[in-house]
């Protein structure tokens, strides 16, 4: 993040996340914005990552009777050259 602009947003949360928070942002001896930010990018990469496995998983049925179709057209050039 470095180097790119940041901007100031007004979040509200329940003040027994804010302690917790603060206790754990000063035990890993950072700050509390990092921490937010640190948590908030973490939460952004797994849903991202969810969704790329579904698209994923969904792409591979689509494929799964070609798939099937490809491997069986091959099944005896295997070993042809052993």
């Amino acid at each position: 993040m470095s180097g790119e602009k940041t901007v100031r947003k007004n979040v509200n949360f329940p003040s027994g996340i804010i302690e917790r928070i603060s206790l754990l942002s000063g035990e890993l001896n950072t700050n509390f914005s990092s921490f937010i930010r640190d948590a908030t990018e973490e939460r952004i990469e797994k849903i991202e990552q969810e969704r790329l496995e579904i698209e994923l998983a969904e792409g591979y049925k689509a494929n799964a009777k070609l798939d099937k179709e490809t491997c069986d057209d091959f099944k005896f050039v295997d070993s042809e050259n052993i």
